[in-house]
């Protein structure tokens, strides 16, 4: 990577004045390439719950499940709000108001 070139040719406030990068960023970047030896990228340590939109469709069709809030919806698929409050926005509901 050019930047760590620079780095180790210059000093290291330069190279953060250059590139507009924080320390952190750089520290960042020496450390993945001494451990690694090249800058992919690193797996991720969890992959992200994905709620069955299908399940989350045949719910919602249900009149009595129709007016729960996204908190109890979550609650009873066993996911996190967040994780219920986009799985509904890609099928199309909208919140309450």
């Amino acid at each position: 990577m050019f930047c760590l070139n620079f780095y180790y040719e210059n000093r290291k406030t330069k190279t953060l004045l250059q590139f507009n990068i924080s320390s952190n960023t750089l520290y960042g970047w020496i450390k993945l390439k001494r451990e690694t030896g090249n800058f992919s990228s690193r797996k991720r340590k969890r992959e992200f719950k994905v709620l069955n939109p299908e399940k989350l469709y045949q719910y919602m069709k249900n009149p009595k499940n129709a007016d729960k809030y996204i908190r109890e919806i979550a609650r009873d698929f066993g996911y996190g709000k967040e994780t219920v409050r986009a799985a509904l926005k890609k099928l199309g509901y909208t919140r309450k108001k």
